[in-house]
């Protein structure tokens, strides 16, 4: 009894005790359970109750804004952790510290944590003037404007609205309002009061719409009435001097890699102050089912507010996780912003507008155009021979162009060797050899140097049984380069541009088959299943009929990274140093070389890495990669404006 008084004074004294001192708090916590590892729901809510500090672990049900859902191999729940804060430390060293130990359980991952601030407790009522006196009216009118703003807006307009039958002009929304901050130094709260709206566009200004190039990728843009096709950019010289203070173009870009397929992405965005946000909600109404996200490469802080805003701040806009695990960030959005999760949930969106609210507000005040809703779609190229140009003909007929479901049947094997181009199996036909011979020689005379040829190839596809009849005649002309001149180096770039300009501007084809020289290093090995000899009239190599393993989903996902960093590159184009971009682009191209002799050496022809290569060169990608590269040196050596 002495023992159990003795420690309800000990109570006491420490209940007065001004050195004492004790907080808790709430948060909430986004996890993923493997459920092939670890433990059930319950259990692990029962480790993470013996974590330190903490007290209480409950579930979040779905009517209160939690998530419990069986995502397949896992299963996503929210949590509301009760935990004690130590004197000393602060709410989000706590978070963190807890965090990392529910991280530190097998099979378990925390998407994302927020602290969970408390309702403020009303009062209770003690009859009239007590807690009614203590509710001031500027408070509640604070309220009110705060959490009715948007239903304002929507109602009366943003002010200063023209004369639009049947409505008479539509009343200020804040008449006392100062400037707004530019759109260069928004802050979430201050964009929907810096947005510009339609009232802010004067009387020769509108908003284009081009789809020229839809539904790859659209641009929204401000223009002049008198010049729609010519977007007002930030230096432009002509804006400037007829003293226009608007500009702004927005590229829009349809996504082609998992996970953003078929949303559409913000590529570029330049804006002056406070008429950015204008194009991103007509840019969100334009993308209709299909969503717009941020971009995966690069999003300013100002972009950033914005979509921010989206998520937390407008009810018309609806957000969708594209990704439910952290550790996938880096797949939607820029490193710099996957490195903070945290920070960065509104980025690994896709969002949706519910109306079409601004557009047709732009519309009804004839500030609207789409100057390609009803355009034909742009002639197909035809070449002398009837079908389509190369690339072009490579895009349409055998689909090899980096999409889900890559067409892979240009790999499969024939029963027999192109006859066309063969007698059987022993030999090529004569008129065929004659004919590859000529072309050879033209070319040779055309260069105007006396080399001395070593061999004449043929290889490729149609040198083996998985030709298809968009096949490339692939001759190799071998020689000794140390012959030709002392630094290797060099005459291999000479002879390889000297290869690539003939192959640009002739089109010659032999049954049906386009022609493609190389010129090959005799040291150089040729690595191929099925090798002809032109000058011999013998098979080097003869291939074999054997239908061999094709790891298509690892082809199409080398080839996917390298298109993903082709895209960045010609993104950044106009917006990043040339220096760099070229940089880049030579980085590029000595990674997609070594990708495919690694792949060649290691497997042959149909190693996941020379298939990946094939895929980017027949779908155009490798083509557009040394446009960039040239188009970066010419701005490189070039003078700007």
């Amino acid at each position: 009894m002495k023992r159990e008084i003795q420690n309800f004074k000990d109570f006491l004294r420490e209940a007065v005790d001004p050195s004492y001192y004790q907080e808790t708090f709430n948060f909430t916590i986004l996890i993923s359970m493997v459920k092939a590892v670890g433990g059930s729901r319950d259990e692990t809510k029962n480790d993470i109750r013996a974590l330190p500090e903490v007290l209480t672990v409950t579930l979040v049900e779905k009517s209160k804004g939690g998530i419990q859902k069986d995502a397949g191999t896992k299963f996503l729940s929210t949590l509301k952790v009760h935990v004690r804060r130590p004197k000393g430390s602060a709410k989000e060293e706590m978070m963190r510290r807890v965090v990392s130990g529910i991280n530190g359980f097998r099979g378990v991952n925390v998407i994302r944590y927020k602290e969970k601030i408390p309702k403020k407790r009303r009062q209770p009522f003690r009859g009239p003037g007590s807690y009614t006196k203590r509710v001031q009216e500027s408070e509640y009118q604070k309220s009110v404007k705060k959490k009715h703003r948007r239903l304002k807006t929507r109602l009366i307009g943003k002010g200063n609205q023209p004369n639009v039958p049947p409505y008479s002009k539509k009343p200020s929304m804040d008449r006392s309002r100062s400037a707004p901050a530019g759109f260069g130094a928004l802050e979430e709260e201050a964009i929907e009061e810096a947005m510009k709206s339609t009232a802010d566009l004067p009387e020769n200004i509108v908003v284009v719409i081009d789809k020229k190039e839809a539904p790859a990728t659209y641009k929204i843009y401000y223009a002049t009435k008198d010049n729609l096709r010519s977007p007002l950019r930030a230096d432009d010289l002509d804006r400037m001097e007829s003293g226009i203070e608007i500009y702004g173009t927005m590229i829009i870009q349809l996504g082609q890699n998992f996970p953003y397929e078929g949303h559409y992405l913000v590529t570029s965005v330049r804006a002056a102050d406070g008429f950015g946000p204008l194009l991103y909600d007509v840019a969100l109404e334009t993308a209709g089912k299909s969503g717009l996200k941020p971009d995966v490469i690069s999003v300013s802080d100002e972009a950033s507010a914005v979509w921010k805003q989206y998520d937390s701040a407008r009810q018309d806009v609806q957000g969708k996780l594209l990704v439910y695990d952290i550790d996938m960030y880096q797949t939607v959005m820029p490193n710099e912003h996957a490195e903070k999760p945290y920070e960065s949930e509104h980025l690994a969106q896709v969002y949706y507008k519910r109306d079409k609210s601004t557009t047709e507000e732009l519309q009804a005040a004839q500030k609207l155009i789409d100057i390609y809703h009803h355009a034909p779609l742009p002639k197909i190229n035809k070449q002398k021979s009837g079908g389509l140009s190369r690339f072009d003909r490579l895009r349409e007929e055998i689909r090899l162009d980096i999409k889900p479901s890559s067409n892979f049947s240009a790999f499969d094997i024939k029963p027999d060797l192109q006859q066309k181009i063969w007698d059987g199996s022993e030999r090529i036909r004569p008129g065929i050899r004659a004919a590859l011979l000529d072309i050879v020689e033209d070319f040779k005379e055309k260069l105007d140097l006396d080399i001395k040829v070593e061999d004449i190839v043929l290889t490729g596809s149609l040198a083996n049984y998985n030709w298809s009849r968009y096949s490339d005649l692939d001759i190799h002309i071998i020689i000794n380069f140390s012959e030709v001149g002392e630094n290797v180096e060099i005459i291999k770039k000479f002879f390889a541009a000297l290869r690539s300009n003939w192959n640009q501007k002739h089109d010659i084809r032999v049954k049906e088959h386009e022609v493609e020289l190389y010129i090959q290093s005799h040291k150089e090995p040729h690595i191929s299943t099925g090798v002809y000899s032109l000058l011999n009239d013998e098979w080097v190599v003869k291939p074999n009929r054997v239908k061999p393993y094709i790891d298509d989903e690892l082809a199409e996902r080398k080839a996917k990274d390298i298109q993903r960093e082709v895209d960045k590159l010609e993104t950044l184009l106009y917006t990043v140093a040339s220096e760099k971009i070229l940089e880049r682009s030579n980085r590029l191209k000595e990674r997609l070389k070594k990708m495919r002799e690694t792949g060649l050496k290691r497997e042959g022809i149909f190693s996941p890495e020379n298939l990946a290569f094939k895929i980017l060169r027949r779908s155009g990608v490798i083509e557009k990669l040394y446009k960039v590269h040239t188009d970066a040196y010419d701005l490189s050596m070039g003078v700007k404006q």
